[in-house]
């Protein structure tokens, strides 16, 4: 039930997004995102390690500038990292990844509006969704938790090609829980006691 509900959701925000998207002003830049994300997560407990924290994310941005404040929401797949179950006694249990669905709404505020550069601040909320393959795990997710990001970037305009690359320098930290207090993974109880997520990110928008 608690997958469904995920999924349902993550169809919902993509078609609103997509909605969103036919009405594109002159002003608005659609474009593709990507990168690497650094993610900050403890061990579940002793025996419940993480086994990887570096993930990626890929996803659409709709880039509406207003002047030197910019509204930018997004729609990315997310894979967060992985656990290890290996060495829980009794547990049959190896490797178990984790993944996310998420919507950030990114407000940039441009600093120097240089012509083929222009540096901007940025932070926003984030909708994060997550999810696993393995269904004891998946129980114990959230079905929806939020975050914050803030960074810094540039506008870098392709003169004659009509592109422009936002390279940017991201943190992202919880401000609620992404797992439960209390779960079971293989027939085992976990209490892990950090509940939230932080990371830090590189990304790269090509807008178009």
């Amino acid at each position: 039930m608690r997958a469904s509900i995920k999924q349902t959701a993550g169809s919902v925000l993509l078609v609103v997004l997509l909605f969103g998207m036919a009405g594109t002003p002159a002003q608005a830049q659609l474009g593709v995102a990507g990168g690497l994300n650094f993610d900050s997560l403890d061990d579940i407990d002793a025996n419940a390690t993480v086994e990887n924290s570096t993930g990626y994310h890929v996803g659409v941005v709709y880039d509406l500038g207003l002047g030197p404040v910019s509204v930018r929401p997004g729609l990315f797949y997310r894979k967060v990292g992985s656990y290890d179950f290996s060495n829980v006694p009794n547990v049959d249990v190896g490797e178990v990844d984790v993944s996310a669905f998420e919507v950030p709404v990114d407000v940039r505020v441009t600093v120097f509006p240089f012509p083929l550069v222009s540096p901007y601040l940025l932070g926003g909320p984030n909708l994060f969704l997550p999810r696993s393959g393995d269904d004891d795990l998946e129980d114990g997710l959230e079905d929806v938790s939020f975050n914050f990001n803030v960074g810094v970037g540039a506008d870098v305009s392709l003169p004659g090609v009509g592109l422009t690359l936002q390279p940017e320098l991201r943190y992202e930290f919880g401000a609620s829980d992404y797992v439960d207090d209390n779960f079971e993974v293989g027939g085992a109880e976990f209490e892990p006691s950090d509940r939230k997520i932080s990371a830090f990110a590189l990304r790269l928008n090509v807008l178009f």
